[in-house]
């Protein structure tokens, strides 16, 4: 059994909600500026996406505005759906990386399930980019198991502008445009990501149920053995294996769009390369590639939730069209997990859904 998006939200700096973050992924406009007071090893200052603020300041109440945003985003699209009891999932990033607060998820939780009126379940869950899939293959079995009707909520937050995190991946050579002396001159780094902010909604319901915006078919993770230091090449074999049993649970033998979370390092680019070799065989001739990071920068453990977010939205204005289209999500990570996830229009732009009283 397939689980269905009813409603979803997001909020990076060039996309505070979600249809506006649809227009920037689009048109690839980002809001890219120096970080107020961080600099890298060169003393030049790092660039960084991040919503504009009088007094910047990056401590917890940041994060808190912005899942804020990106939950209230999500339950207007829910409207009445909303007070159906529920059960929330917050990915969030490692506890141990410098510059995530410690009571980071304590605060996170009691915010957001005070918008929740009947919620009876707060599951937390820490990663990674691909993290949000490990959250979704278990709302998949409550939702097969549930004879109630039960919407989950997954709520990823993200924000990489503490100056300790910052200064944590300018000494892994992770930033992009950073500066390394060689030969006495200072020469910025052409690969490696632009640290943002933001979160990301999605509200899951059982096929059928509600009427929705589109279905999640397939979805898989695996594990990537050879990661970004190691010596081996990677050869894409966790994100190929998980892509390719993706596309398998949701039947589907043609995708039009793919959604990847490419983020200007060369062990990414490899890892797609390869992981797209393996599926030509399912690619339309005239898919089309979707990077978002182009217009949010990179959102970590908030990306996988975030792109999804964008599909739906594709897909509910498609549907709304009578388009047929599929959707394959790809999500690597800095650890060894690895996602695929398929989205489905619904048949024919309509759906038929059961009676329920709540």
């Amino acid at each position: 059994m397939s689980v269905g998006i009813i409603a979803a939200g997001c909020s990076f700096p060039s996309g505070p909600t979600l249809a506006l973050a649809d227009i920037a992924v689009r048109t690839q406009f980002s809001l890219t500026r120096q970080h107020p007071f961080v600099v890298d090893r060169c003393d030049k200052p790092v660039k960084a996406s991040y919503f504009p603020q009088h007094e910047l300041t990056f401590d917890i109440s940041r994060w808190q505005v912005i899942a804020d945003n990106a939950v209230e985003d999500a339950l207007l699209s829910a409207g009445e759906y909303a007070a159906l009891p529920s059960r929330l999932w917050l990915i969030l990033p490692p506890a141990e990386r410098p510059g995530v607060p410690l009571t980071l998820a304590s605060a996170l939780t009691a915010s957001i399930s005070l918008r929740l009126p009947d919620c009876l379940q707060i599951v937390v869950l820490r990663g990674g980019h691909a993290e949000a899939g490990n959250a979704i293959l278990q709302i998949r079995q409550l939702q097969t198991q549930d004879r109630a009707l039960t919407i989950d909520i997954v709520v990823a937050v993200e924000s990489w502008l503490p100056p300790e995190t910052l200064m944590w991946l300018e000494d892994q050579h992770l930033l992009h445009n950073s500066h390394s002396f060689y030969k006495g001159e200072a020469r910025s780094n052409p690969y490696g990501r632009i640290p943002s902010e933001g979160a990301a909604v999605l509200i899951l319901v059982q096929e059928k149920s509600l009427p929705c915006w589109c279905h999640l078919q397939g979805i898989s993770t695996g594990q990537e053995r050879v990661l970004r230091d190691d010596d081996q090449p990677c050869l894409a074999l966790g994100l190929s294996g998980a892509a390719q049993a993706a596309i398998k649970l949701a039947n589907t033998n043609a995708v039009s769009h793919l959604f990847t979370d490419v983020n200007g390092e060369i062990y990414r680019f490899d890892e797609y390369g390869f992981t797209l070799s393996r599926l030509s065989g399912v690619l339309r001739d005239n898919f089309q590639r979707v990077a978002p990071v182009l217009a949010s920068g990179d959102l970590g453990c908030a990306s996988l939730i975030t792109h999804l977010a964008l599909a739906a939205w594709q897909l509910k204005a498609e549907t709304e069209t009578g388009t047929e289209t599929g959707i394959l999500v790809l999500s690597s990570s800095d650890d060894h997990q690895r996602c695929a996830v398929v989205l489905k229009p619904l048949i024919q732009g309509v759906e038929k859904h059961d009676n329920h009283q709540y």
